[in-house]
């Protein structure tokens, strides 16, 4: 594996990894512009893990600073979310029994 197919490997684990997520093989070869074997995908992530405790210390930062900007919205906002999200699972669940039934 080339040494710049690692260092984009590893830039999709960075950025994995800051939008809260674990990089997994599957998700690393699915989101590589390049057609990636099992094996480097594997390489990559060891690598990517081998670095993470120099992340952990950056990534909580990270999420203090992205805490208290959610503590910056106004309640009003949060709340209007919540009956949407609450609406959408509702409409989901009338699909799946409306499937199941179906069956």
């Amino acid at each position: 594996m080339s040494n710049s197919n690692l260092q984009q490997l590893h830039v999709l684990c960075l950025q994995m990894y800051q939008e809260g997520k674990t990089p997994t093989v599957g998700i690393l070869r699915s989101k590589a512009p390049f057609k990636v074997s099992v094996t480097e995908a594997i390489e990559a992530i060891k690598r990517f893990n081998a670095h993470k405790p120099q992340l952990d210390a950056t990534g909580k930062e990270a999420q203090s600073a992205q805490s208290t900007s959610l503590n910056t919205h106004r309640p009003e906002s949060l709340q209007t979310r919540v009956e949407t999200l609450e609406r959408e699972v509702a409409e989901l669940k009338q699909a799946l029994l409306k499937m199941m039934n179906a069956q």
